[in-house]
């Protein structure tokens, strides 16, 4: 991840975090509205309640009085609810805030980590397939009269240590580019093994080739696929496609 990027990704959290916050900030002051509203609403019932009491005899003047006070203290007691229910609601949406921004520092670094990795395994990597061999030529010959293909391969051991084997795999294409099979065994992808030893700084496939690999007249160019390579210690290396532009 490149500093631009990095930064880019930083200031998205902050956005994020930031409408977050907008919306918890939102949510708690709707709550807050909602429980005056209930608060407004219970104490004009009260009142009403109060005004509309009848008070015909000393009785009902205690009864009433009884009342109030049973409807003062309920009154109270939904006010102390929501209070504390609007408190625990502030503190639960406010601490998960705190706890998520490290986090999301430690997921960066992790991916910073991570990439770091990987492009010092990828820079190994492209070190040792350009330390192995370096390709001079690949090429077809010119079509005999029944259409066969010459295959060179000319290359150079640039690594320290001897090779053993060395197998390539590749196919023909024609002058527009398109791939073409082999008229006679059907097949379109072929290659070629050669056997060392061939030590360190040597070039090999200048007096070789292999002889009629392809049989189509139409066969210009030979376009490789991979490269196996043995060494006489016994370790190997297989070079891919998308690797062979590093030894050219």
């Amino acid at each position: 991840m490149t500093e631009e990027e990095k930064k880019e990704f930083e200031e998205f959290l902050q956005w994020k975090a930031e409408k977050k916050k907008r919306e918890e900030e939102e949510a708690e002051r709707q709550a807050k509205l909602a429980a005056q509203e209930s608060i407004a609403a219970e104490q004009a019932r009260v009142e009403t309640d109060i005004i509309n009491t009848p008070e015909a005899n000393e009785w009902e003047n205690e009864k009433s009085k009884s009342d109030k006070l049973i409807q003062k203290g309920i009154f109270g007691l939904c006010i102390i609810i929501l209070i504390a229910l609007i408190a625990i609601l502030a503190n639960i949406d406010h601490t998960p805030k705190k706890e998520q921004e490290p986090a999301t520092k430690e997921n960066i670094q992790k991916d910073d980590e991570s990439i770091r990795i990987d492009s010092i395994k990828k820079a190994n990597r492209i070190d040792k397939v350009k330390h192995s061999i370096k390709i001079i030529k690949a090429y077809l010959s010119a079509p005999n009269s029944a259409g066969g293909v010459d295959a060179h391969f000319i290359w150079k051991n640039v690594s320290d240590k001897t090779i053993k084997y060395l197998t390539w795999s590749g196919y023909p294409i024609n002058a527009v580019g398109d791939a073409v099979a082999c008229e006679i065994r059907g097949i379109i992808e072929s290659g070629g093994k050669v056997t060392g030893p061939i030590k360190p700084g040597a070039t090999d496939g200048r007096n070789t080739y292999w002889e009629c690999l392809w049989y189509n007249y139409s066969a210009k160019k030979l376009v490789l696929t991979g490269i196996d390579i043995e060494y006489m210690d016994g370790s190997t290396i297989h070079i891919n496609k998308n690797e062979l532009k590093y030894i050219r």
